[in-house]
């Protein structure tokens, strides 16, 4: 038997094994909160898949189409504003996420039109510059309460378990999205635009029109989880939902996980969303600073993130043997 025909079972049973992993993760999460009843570490889950949704959307446009966009913080709170508007009125929540998710896509066009005319570093300032703007703007609007904030009433039982599966399920639909994304010609022309924009357009591929969908698909995304998070805490302000700490930290998960992959910013979000709260707790006044110090390192060290370094390690591994 030859070498190669002896690896084909073998690597049938990997992409059993990578066919039925979401499944198995998904299962599991889903009986967690069950066998844990924890108030606080369902809230701690809750927190996580809407990081890890974040952080999945941010992927389609930095990781798959290589552009680095510092104004996720703009989507995720105008979802936030838009679910929080919407209940007020008497909207039934799941409409108000979607509007939230449409809303956002919306904001993505006014932003990226103007914005994706510019390439590189132009770019990234450009979407900080927009999220200041838009933060400053919405501390300023008396009908969304202005810095002093707004508070959602939702005249019906706080149920916490019916917010862990909304947000669950959410993470579960942009991890789908990724997926097919990445096995698409979509997504191939994306990655040609990372390579070489110029390139990918001698090959028929438009990097303008193909960046401005990517941009709309993460910010619904984005927006949508940003819905999810006004519900469940009930009160934003602008600090918060618009805050440039946001847009960092939608940024950093990916980063943290391994940019353009699919299984990179679940890892990133998981990682990110466990350990978050206690680091913001322990370092208050630095937290942004260390922040950026990790991000440093890692683009230093290990580009590939976490996924990077066990890819590595399974190669090294696969060499000794």
């Amino acid at each position: 038997m030859s070498a190669t025909s002896a690896t084909l079972p073998a690597r049938r049973m990997a992409g059993w094994a990578m066919t039925a992993l979401p499944w198995i993760l998904l299962a599991i999460l889903a009986i967690l909160p069950l066998l844990v009843p924890s108030p606080n570490f369902t809230r701690l889950l809750f927190m996580t898949f809407l990081w890890t949704t974040t952080s999945i959307a941010w992927n389609l446009l930095g990781g798959f189409a290589g552009q680095v966009s510092f104004g996720f913080a703009v989507f995720y709170g105008a979802g936030a504003y838009t679910t929080a508007l919407l209940m007020n009125a008497g909207v039934n929540p799941l409409f108000a996420f979607l509007a939230a998710g449409l809303t956002a896509a919306l904001v993505s066009l006014i932003v990226g039109l103007p914005a994706f005319r510019l390439r590189g570093p132009y770019f990234a300032i450009a979407t900080i510059g927009i999220s200041e703007a838009v933060r400053v703007v919405m501390t300023n609007l008396s009908f969304t309460g202005g810095a002093s904030g707004y508070r959602i009433l939702e005249h019906r039982p706080f149920r916490q378990l019916e917010h862990y599966y909304t947000a669950l399920l959410l993470a579960a639909i942009a991890f789908a999205i990724s997926w097919k994304i990445a096995h698409s010609k979509f997504g191939l022309g994306l990655k040609a635009i990372r390579q070489d924009e110029d390139a990918a357009a001698d090959l028929g591929v438009n990097p303008y029109t193909y960046k401005l969908a990517a941009h709309a698909l993460a910010a619904a995304l984005t927006g949508m989880a940003g819905g999810v998070f006004a519900r469940y805490a009930a009160f934003i302000h602008p600090g918060g939902v618009f805050g440039f700490h946001t847009s960092v930290h939608i940024l950093l998960m990916p980063v943290i996980g391994g940019i353009g992959t699919v299984w990179g910013p679940v890892l990133g979000g998981f990682v990110f969303g466990i350990v978050e709260e206690e680091i913001v707790a322990s370092f208050p006044e630095i937290h942004l600073l260390l922040y950026g110090l990790l991000l440093i390192v890692i683009i230093l060290f290990e580009p590939g993130g976490i996924l990077g370094g066990l890819r590595k390690l399974v190669r090294r591994f696969r060499d000794h043997r």
